[in-house]
């Protein structure tokens, strides 16, 4: 449903400049997580020249400018494009919060030094943070084709990134007394909440609207 109007520019132009600044934020988002992994999780791809906080107040910003012209948008056609309106509506949070937990994320690097390195509990960690970068990409790719596939396996995937985080979880409980355990458990829960909103921004392409954000809907 959102490339068909990305595509023709259907009807109105709000509800198309809608879907624009949605993947807009997206990528912010993605920008955003990629700056957030910094020394603490050590990854290859960080990019530290982004400045995190003042993305987070564009993606705020964004959030609120999505919401206006939804509004508008259903002020002067009440009718028309209803369920894409109120998936919009539903998931422009989702993609606000990704900014949110990725400046968590950011903030977890003023203790890095409190980690010793390499270890177990920093491995897992790492490993859970790889499962996911992919996913705003996948995220971005299926909202703009309408892709339901790619939305699927996003979601699937989501499941996959929970049952990790538990395993991790229960591995760190041997840390008796660790702040690394402390630090790394806090990153793990801020990258579990990343990967569930980016699984309720797919689910708004699998699933019917009373279900979005929710599981994967069969059949």
């Amino acid at each position: 449903m959102f490339r068909d109007i990305i595509g023709t520019r259907k009807r109105t132009s709000l509800l198309c400049d809608a879907i624009e600044e949605v993947l807009n934020m997206l990528e912010r988002a993605q920008h955003m997580f990629g700056a957030s992994c910094g020394t603490l999780l050590s990854c290859d791809n960080a990019d530290m020249d982004v400045d995190v906080d003042r993305e987070d107040r564009d993606i705020n910003a964004g959030e609120r400018l999505v919401r206006r012209m939804i509004f508008q948008h259903l002020t002067i056609n009440p009718e028309q494009d209803l369920p894409t309106s109120l998936a919009l509506v539903s998931i422009v949070h989702d993609v606000e919060r990704l900014g949110d937990y990725a400046k968590n994320l950011t903030e977890l690097n003023r203790w890095s030094d409190l980690c010793a390195g390499d270890t177990d509990c920093s491995r897992m960690c790492r490993e859970i943070h790889e499962m996911i970068a992919p996913l705003f990409g996948q995220v971005i790719e299926a909202f703009r084709k309408s892709d339901t596939e790619v939305a699927r396996q996003v979601m699937r995937r989501h499941v996959e990134i929970k049952e990790r985080t538990d395993v991790f979880v229960e591995s760190v409980m041997h840390y008796p007394d660790s702040k690394e355990a402390v630090i790394y458990s806090l990153a793990s829960r801020f990258l579990r909440r990343t990967s569930a909103h980016l699984s309720n921004v797919a689910s708004s392409l699998v699933n019917p609207l009373d279900r979005i954000s929710g599981k994967e809907a069969q059949g």
